[in-house]
């Protein structure tokens, strides 16, 4: 008996085809495990920038909430100086009366929303901003404001709202800070 090469052809052929069949098999599972790191990858740094972008909401979130505490307060001094009344509890009621002709203006319900939303925008720039910079931010709220009526109102509460100068002649800039925590005297500072 002899064997012809026709039929030693035909068993190797058949090991071959399932060598190439499992090698593309390996190979496609290969790939398929470096997608599957990739979007793995890919997912660990969305979840990262989420992360970090609400951290960021929350700092925000923390300042306005800061902010709307002092504006509380602030609302509670201005209301105890209209009313002509003294923080310390010391005086009668004679003193009192006399004291109702303080300097303090009464706020209106628009110059105290104006307020507040100066603070706030004001609170979120610590190195200061210019007047047409927060009337800008103000006239999208009330696009009847004017930029004079801000800088009019601003300079009302020095201790609230503090005015910097910086540079030299034509290149003189003014800019404004919140400075509602703070327990100095205002200073323009040159």
């Amino acid at each position: 008996m002899e064997v012809s090469d026709s039929e030693d052809d035909g068993p190797r052929k058949k090991p071959r085809k399932e060598s190439d069949s499992i090698s593309c098999l390996k190979d496609e599972n290969d790939s398929l495990r470096c997608q599957l790191e990739a979007y793995k990858n890919e997912i660990d740094i969305v979840r990262c920038d989420l992360k970090s972008e609400l951290d960021l909401k929350e700092k925000q979130l923390k300042l306005v909430q800061q902010t709307l505490q002092g504006m509380q307060q602030l609302t509670v001094e201005f209301a105890i100086l209209e009313n002509g009344a003294r923080t310390d509890g010391a005086g009668d009621e004679s003193s009192d009366t006399a004291n109702n002709e303080s300097p303090v203006q009464k706020l209106s319900e628009k110059d105290a929303r104006l307020i507040g939303l100066i603070s706030v925008f004001l609170h979120v720039h610590p190195f200061g901003a210019g007047v047409d910079y927060i009337w800008s931010f103000l006239h999208k709220m009330d696009s009847t404001i004017k930029p004079n009526e801000v800088e009019v109102l601003m300079s009302k509460f020095p201790t609230v709202f503090h005015q910097q100068l910086s540079g030299i002649g034509a290149h003189m800039e003014r800019r404004w800070s919140f400075g509602g925590f703070k327990n100095e005297s205002p200073k323009d500072k040159v």
